[in-house]
């Protein structure tokens, strides 16, 4: 039966070689893609798999819903919380704090940025990780000890005998030796410590004065606990409320605590490190989280390029079913059963499946380095996942593909076959099938173009979008990691003398900003006291020229006004821009747009000399200014209040500097400053880069994963065609007849073209009736994810529309002018 079959494909492949070059290369196609795109999926799926017990691993969120702000939820929670969890709850066996951080290790003269957190003794008791060189137990006990990745050890010292040695790290201005007690092995998948080069113990000075170690407001990065056993997750979750009231209340003048009732703005979750790689896509101060929606789009993508291909093999062969009619009678005649003519129909499915999926498997090959390139994630090919994968894909598709014509072709009566003088038609029936099936072909394809043309159109709104301030002549550094007010002045100084310089400026929030303050203002309106939360910043003169905000009312900070400066010497904290402010007198502040909508002010206007107060100290409004967008697009702009500072009593904390200039390209300038800060500052690196350089995170995963889009699109529409081409030729022999009947009886060339051209385009209409809806309610859904987006223009549907009628046409063309040109004489000498 085997050699039968193969035989049998041979003879059809030298017989007619376009149906099976069509057949292959339209299932090849489908196959690459859907093993290329379920190989991206298995990959974010796996994000945080790799670690021990990561079902028991566990990360604290905040969330705030203070009045007049829209409510969120941030991965960045106080760790002031952290010894009051593992007394509260004794499902808890371990919790530790995680910040990131950048060091920069000096190692035989030159200085190498590594990317790591710092943490607690603790950390491998949560996170087991595999030491080549070092104990767990002991790696992180003494405050100078440092752990290296196996990259980093071997970059540093060259091998991965690091153990004992010493390295000089600079964080921050900060210069400090340490003691490598460890180097790690290659860290376990992707997921939240893929990129760490170094792991170092918290210092016990900064746990002594940060004030996220000692203010429940307060917050500066991560807290990951590990659980006794999975299901204590339900028990943690249902106390963590009751925590918050207990732990987090006091006295409205209370600094360390939210306050009376904390529960009704702050509140405490948990999530599990498996669930944090989706999770993180709708919450804030977290770095990689990805929208399950669009992970699932893709994998369905694949899917159905899958499911097209397959569908395009079975209308294939429905055609060409007609064509085998007289073999299948002979046969019959000579005494073959059904069961026999099926099993060997679906036998030649199935290999032409089998040669298709090694094309698919080549076509793979060639795809996951493209993919990899797009995503910038190392994705390689996994064959023990392709090595159950790819059989059951070939199986299906054979199965898939071959059963309905081997259902057809072995069904067909001998006698009535061999009596007809024209192949069989297959009925209505088998007619309305094929026009089905390329409905639901270019329905799904153009579907995919129309989702396609709307996610390329968003993006590319989102880069170009106002953000409130002139991004081209703008370059920002880092922040300068120091309170010292002569150093800071001497930056600005320094930084404004350098050639091409227009204008220089400091501020604490900046495009992607490190760290983010936020306080409650109440301002006392006629209707009764109205409280929002508001994210603060400080800015320095020069502000207005170097970022150009819009100025919708009042007027800018001027030196000239003693209550515009917010910098006294009475300064408690350097955190706090308004615990410095003089209680007798107002100091002068200015509002976003969001803050005047969240005190509900009817025009910006209204909003100039009103006061809002916080505690005892209290602000006067003297301007208004277009909102800024520093953050994600998918966030909503937050109310916000600006002060100012002269530098001449106090300094900044951590200050960002940003310049303005002219004249030169923006890398010479860049390298300019970078050469002025180093002498201010040559213990810290420095970096001068454009805002939309620091803000690429926020747009580069929608662009990524927006290519996926455009490959399905692609390859949708080529199977589509290709299933639409070979339809039009087995078509085109099968009318040749009909022709050559209608062009005797006076037909033109023109009016068979049309009538040709109306039927295969047909199917292709209906399509694109149906695609529309549908892609209109997804793209309506994804959308909503964004804080500024696009409206859904009827251009994007009739772009697809046309393109798809377009392709069609020129698909078909071909064939149609054929037939349109045949001679009469010809299509009916065999009559």
């Amino acid at each position: 039966m085997l050699i039968t079959i193969l035989q049998s494909v041979l003879r059809q492949g030298r017989r007619h070689p376009l149906y099976l070059g069509l057949n292959v290369i339209g299932l090849a196609l489908g196959i690459g893609v859907f093993l290329t795109l379920a190989l991206l999926v298995r990959f974010e799926y796996s994000y945080n798999a790799g670690f021990t017990d990561a079902d028991r691993i566990v990360r604290i969120d905040e969330h705030w819903s203070e009045p007049g702000t829209t409510p969120y939820e941030s991965a960045a929670t106080t760790f002031r919380a952290i010894p009051f969890l593992k007394e509260d709850f004794s499902q808890i066996e371990d919790v530790i704090p995680l910040m990131g951080t950048t060091v920069h290790a000096m190692h035989d003269g030159s200085s190498t940025a590594l990317q790591g957190y710092m943490t607690e003794a603790a950390f491998f008791r949560i996170f087991p990780l595999v030491f080549l060189k070092g104990d767990p137990r002991t790696a992180l006990g003494r405050p100078d000890a440092i752990v290296l990745s196996h990259n980093a050890a071997i970059m540093l010292f060259g091998s991965l005998d690091a153990v004992g040695k010493t390295l000089s790290i600079n964080r921050g201005g900060e210069k400090t030796v340490h003691v490598v007690t460890g180097v790690l092995a290659p860290l376990p998948g992707p997921g939240l410590l893929g990129s760490t080069d170094v792991l170092l113990p918290i210092p016990s000075q900064m746990k002594a004065t940060r004030t996220c170690f000692l203010y429940w407001g307060s917050s500066c990065s991560q807290v990951f606990l590990k659980l006794r056993s999975p299901e204590d997750l339900a028990a943690l979750r249902a106390g963590l409320h009751d925590f918050v009231e207990r732990r987090a209340g006091g006295e409205a003048d209370d600094r360390v605590s939210i306050g009376p009732n904390p529960g009704k703005v702050y509140a405490l979750s948990a999530t599990p490190l498996r669930s944090l790689h989706f999770h993180d896509a709708t919450v804030e101060d977290a770095d990689d989280g990805v929208d399950r929606n669009v992970i699932d789009s893709i994998g369905l993508i694949g899917l159905l390029a899958l499911i097209l291909a397959s569908a395009n093999a079975v209308n294939l062969a429905t055609t060409r079913s007609e064509m085998r009619a007289r073999e299948v009678a002979l046969r019959k005649t000579l005494g073959a059963s059904r069961r026999v003519l099926f099993g060997q129909f679906i036998g030649e499915a199935i290999v032409v499946s089998l040669i298709a999926g090694f094309v698919g498997l080549a076509l793979h090959e060639i795809f996951v380095p493209l993919m990899a390139s797009m995503t910038g994630e190392a994705i390689h090919i996994d064959y023990s996942f392709i090595g159950w994968l790819l059989p059951l894909v070939i199986f299906g598709s054979g199965l898939a593909a071959g059963v309905y014509p081997a259902l057809v072709l072995s069904s067909y009566r001998p006698a009535a076959i061999l009596a007809a003088t024209r192949m069989p038609s297959g009925g209505r029936r088998v007619s309305l099938l094929r026009n089905v099936m390329v409905t639901g072909q270019f329905t799904i394809a153009v579907c995919i173009v129309i989702c396609t043309l709307v996610i390329d159109r968003q993006t590319s709104f989102l880069r170009h979008a106002d953000r409130g301030y002139i991004k081209s002549g703008l370059l920002i550094g880092q922040p300068m990691l120091t309170q010292d007010i002569g150093l800071q002045r001497h930056m600005l100084d320094t930084l404004r003398a350098v050639p091409g310089v227009t204008s220089a400026a400091f501020g604490e929030l900046q495009p992607n900003p490190h760290s983010q303050t936020r306080t409650d203002y109440v301002y006392d309106g006629p209707s009764g006291p109205v409280k929002a939360q508001l994210l603060r910043d400080r800015v320095s003169p020069g502000y207005e020229e170097t970022y150009h905000p819009r100025l919708l009312a009042g007027r800018w900070f001027d030196m000239n006004h003693g209550q515009d400066n917010a910098s006294l010497p009475d300064k408690k904290t350097p955190e706090d821009p308004s615990s410095d402010e003089n209680t007798d007198a107002p100091r002068s502040v200015i509002l976003n747009e969001q803050a005047v909508q969240a005190y509900g002010f009817g025009a910006p206007a209204e909003a100039i000399g009103k006061i809002l107060h916080s505690g005892k100290i209290r602000q006067k409004i003297i301007g208004v200014i277009g909102d800024i967008r520093f953050a994600s697009p998918r966030e909503t702009i937050p109310p916000e209040i600006l002060f100012f500072s002269s530098l001449k009593v106090s300094g900044f904390s951590d200050p960002v500097p940003a310049i303005r200039f002219v004249g030169v390209p923006h890398t010479v300038m860049a390298e300019r400053l970078d050469r002025a800060w180093r002498t201010i500052r040559p213990d810290v690196a420095s970096h001068f880069a454009p805002a939309d350089e620091l803000m690429e995170d926020y747009y580069t995963g929608d662009e990524r994963r927006g290519r996926f889009f455009t490959v399905g699109a692609v390859a949708a529409l080529l199977i589509a065609c290709l299933g639409l081409y070979g339809l039009a030729s087995f078509s085109a022999a099968r009318r040749l007849h009909e022709i050559g009947i209608r062009k005797t009886l006076g037909a033109t060339a023109t009016q068979v073209i049309l009538l040709l051209m109306r039927d295969f385009l047909k199917p292709v209409l209906l399509a694109c009736l149906i695609a529309s809806p549908v892609a209109w309610l997804l793209m309506r859904r994804w959308l909503t994810g964004f804080d500024e987006r696009i409206a859904l223009s009827p251009a994007h549907f009739l772009i697809a529309i046309l393109g798809a009628f377009a392709i069609a046409a020129l698909t078909v063309l071909g064939q149609t002018l054929r037939l349109a040109r045949a001679e009469p004489a010809r299509a009916l000498r065999a009559e």
